[in-house]
């Protein structure tokens, strides 16, 4: 099997990141989805229809209340205040975060490599989510741009009665640091 080259940067995120393939990473309560939320949301993305906005149409169409649009729930980064300056690594990326990208030390470059969204159940307004993160794959390929590791996690946002709302397949690639010459 191949491995990144020894004592670089990615051989040791690789090292430290690759025997928790298939861990649950964090499960936290992201809080509870609010009608004034849902609609701004829509508002923003031009989604329409009279579900998102007004609870009359909703019940009618057979939801509870207004419905959330179908990617608001992996579109929002950070459902808190949003992470301090200073916990932000040079890219930009947090220090911490629902994808394990390594020790900020390593210096590692990151980029996104796709992600894929399964919408299984639409998320109402009074609907309390969870959000469980699971390390799915850690894999190191050669690419034409050199060594890489693809790193994937799935993200499972859930009611609090476990009701699964969708998944987030998140895949981002890791490198080296860039070589100053």
């Amino acid at each position: 099997m191949f491995t990144p080259e020894p004592g670089t940067p990615l051989a040791e995120y690789y090292a430290q990141t690759q025997p928790l393939t298939g861990a649950v990473l964090s499960r936290r309560s992201l809080g509870t989805l609010d009608a004034v939320t849902i609609g701004r949301y829509a508002l923003t993305i031009g989604a329409t229809d009279p579900i998102h906005y007004d609870p009359a149409a909703a019940r009618s169409a057979g939801y509870a209340d207004v419905v959330a649009p179908p990617n608001m729930l992996a579109a929002i980064v950070e459902w808190g205040i949003g992470t301090p300056e200073a916990r932000l690594q040079p890219d930009g990326t947090p220090v911490s975060g629902d994808t394990p990208l390594g020790n900020g030390d390593l210096g590692l470059r990151v980029m996104g490599a796709g992600e894929e969204m399964e919408l299984v159940t639409p998320p109402t307004a009074g609907t309390e989510v969870v959000l469980e993160s699971v390390l799915e794959a850690v894999t190191p390929k050669q690419t034409r741009a050199g060594t890489c590791v693809f790193v994937t996690t799935v993200n499972t946002f859930m009611s609090a009665e476990g009701a699964v709302l969708n998944r987030n397949r998140r895949t981002v690639v890791l490198r080296n640091p860039l070589q100053e010459s």
